[in-house]
């Protein structure tokens, strides 16, 4: 965007404990517990599972099989009973374990994991299959109809007749019927029970909106009467729509992270060729220059191997990030679709907020972007007679420009042609800042302004970045401060500065990072301007400054964070990227190809 401001005796541990451990730590792993037999890595489980089931997660996520005995935790998350049971003896502490999905820290009942109630949807849906697939007759009445339904406590099937009485009867009233596919396209449910109330055994029939909570009538009228009611029916619907709409969109983005995923898959088959082909042009040069060259040719070959591995560590971090994100969007979507169609409407209702919170959550795993490639390059040197390091030649990087890139729209910011910076937020919004302007436009997608806000008539925004709970962080050059948006649309200062705030950004340990200088401009820099980077928390306390150097920064203007915690700082002055540790500690310099570097904005897929 241009601007005008220029690890005695090991312990055996389950196969699923291992399997999250290498999962967490972005090993390969491969297990062989029968000899001669090699099971599968968990990603290779998964790129089978993806391509025998399409987009049905319908499968444990610790052994990547097939549900037995499915449980059901409190976060709507399901395991089989086995991986789980082995799951919490491994990782338990203080009676809590965290859920191996969403990693919410999760309390064992009284029971241990026994009393996790089976998850009836996943009953449901793998009954529906068996129904569809096998013909059956009823087994209870004398006429021998085909079977329209088929209990799932009782492991029977019936006729619509029979299931209607079956529900009725006092002993299987809270039974759960799954319908065949025709009698639930005639009555709209895949699965029928009634829920009563634990309290009055009476069967649900509102949603109090106040507290959150199926009723009776006889609830309603003890200590509900004046709260906001709704009929437990239409309140159902509503959720049902409202997941839906979240599901819809969280499908649309499934697809692109299954590219991606492959993508880096096959960037990470390259490196053995790339180390095959350098170290191969590595030691052909080395017989050429014979033996007086050997020490050097094993410091090239050591180099080789330090950088290729450099690339193969990224790949990595980043697949395991895309794997981690693809397993976490698929099962929210398996969840929520399971409510929509087997669930009660009091479950339903019951689990709007949690189910809601999870799909939005979803949202936020998804990476951006793409990985940026890069070539490991062996030249050769033709100068001179002397056997030197020169002469053997030299280790490049340089990145791969092959990329296929889809723009997925372009539009004009509604009376404003100078963007500073964006902060995306949930639903496909984000907010937007103009020039060195005092207003902030919130944008859909498809490029309509859906509102404005003023911060004040002498505000100037420099630039904004957002967190994961849709909190937009302001930088005010002018005013010399940084004021947080929240998602109610409220605004507080977040930090008061000496100097003048420029480019800002959030660290993966959630800090703020700061650009401050002396000067509101770079034109008006001094040498003997102290221009810093500022670490804040998010509470907007200084925890640090990384101090200019004799090295190091003239004017810093723009800061991100890259995949590996590295801070990278845009100089405007100097025209280059400082490369900082998380800690402040100057790495490198970055100039350009051309040494001619403008320091302006800098982002990173994530």
């Amino acid at each position: 965007m241009a601007d005008e401001d220029n690890s005695d005796q090991p312990v055996r541990k389950s196969r699923n404990v291992k399997f999250m451990e290498r999962i967490d730590s972005s090993e390969e792993v491969i297990n062989t517990d029968r000899e001669g037999y090699q099971t599968p890595t968990p990603n290779e489980r998964l790129n089978i599972k993806t391509k025998e089931s399409d987009d049905k997660f319908d499968w444990c996520g610790l052994c990547y099989e097939d549900f037995q005995d499915p449980r059901i935790l409190p976060c709507m998350h399901t395991f089989c009973f086995k991986c789980l049971d082995e799951f919490v003896e491994q990782t338990s502490e203080e009676n809590k374990f965290p859920c191996p999905l969403c990693k919410i820290s999760t309390s064992i009942p009284n029971g241990g994991v026994t009393a996790f109630k089976s998850n009836i949807y996943v009953s449901a849906m793998q009954a529906s299959l068996q129904m569809e697939a096998k013909k059956s007759v009823c087994e209870t009445c004398e006429e021998a109809l085909e079977a329209q339904t088929y209990c799932l406590e009782c492991k029977q099937n019936f006729c619509n007749k029979c299931g209607n009485i079956h529900l009725k009867m006092k002993l299987s009233k809270e039974h759960h019927l799954v319908n065949s596919l025709q009698t639930a396209e005639k009555d709209g449910h895949r699965m029928k029970s009634y829920t009563f109330c634990d309290d009055h055994r009476q069967e649900i029939t509102l949603y109090c909106c106040d507290c959150s909570i199926p009723l009776c009538d006889a609830c309603q009228i003890d200590s509900h009467e004046e709260h906001d009611l709704q009929n437990i029916v239409e309140y159902a619907k509503e959720t049902k729509q409202d997941l839906q709409n979240s599901i819809d969109l969280l499908n649309n983005y499934l697809p692109s992270l299954k590219d991606r995923l492959t993508d880096v898959q096959l960037y990470e088959k390259e490196f053995v060729t790339a180390k095959q082909n350098l170290a191969g042009v590595i030691k052909a040069r080395a017989v050429a220059l014979h033996k007086e060259i050997d020490d050097v040719s094993d410091k090239f070959l050591e180099e080789i191997e330090k950088e290729i591995q450099v690339e193969e560590d990224r790949a990595k971090i980043f697949k395991s990030r895309v794997s981690e994100a693809v397993r976490f969007a698929s099962q929210q979507i398996t969840a929520a679709n399971h409510y929509i169609s087997f669930g009660s409407n009091p479950d339903v209702a019951a689990g709007r907020d949690t189910l809601r919170r999870h799909l939005h959550a979803a949202f936020k795993l998804l990476p951006v972007g793409f990985i940026p490639r890069v070539n490991v390059i062996f030249s050769s040197s033709n100068s001179g007679d002397t056997i030197s390091r020169e002469m053997f030649g030299n280790i490049s990087k340089r990145g791969k420009l092959n990329m296929d890139l889809k723009q997925e729209a372009s539009y004009k910011v509604p009376g404003q042609h100078l963007i500073r910076g964006i902060a995306p937020v949930s639903g496909g919004k984000a907010w937007v800042a103009c020039g060195f302007d005092q207003r902030l436009h919130l944008i859909n997608r498809l490029g309509s302004r859906i509102r404005t806000i003023r911060l004040g008539k002498e505000i100037d925004i420099d630039y904004v970045t957002s967190d994961s709970n849709d909190s937009v962080y302001i930088s005010c050059r002018k005013n010399r401060c940084v004021k947080v948006l929240n998602r109610d649309v409220r605004i507080r200062d977040l930090a008061i500065l000496n100097d003048y705030p420029r480019g800002i950004a959030l660290s993966h340990t959630s800090d703020l990072l700061v650009c401050a200088t002396k000067s509101s401009t770079y034109d008006n820099y001094k040498h003997s301007d102290k221009n810093v980077v500022m670490k804040y928390t998010h509470n907007g306390k200084v925890i640090t400054e990384f101090e200019r150097s004799k090295q190091h920064m003239k004017y810093p203007r723009r800061i991100t964070e890259n995949i590996n915690g590295d801070i990278y700082v845009s100089d405007h002055k100097e025209s280059c990227v400082h490369v900082l540790t998380l800690e402040g500690r100057h790495k490198r310099k970055y100039t350009g190809t051309e040494g001619n570097l403008i320091g302006g904005t800098m982002w990173f897929d994530m």
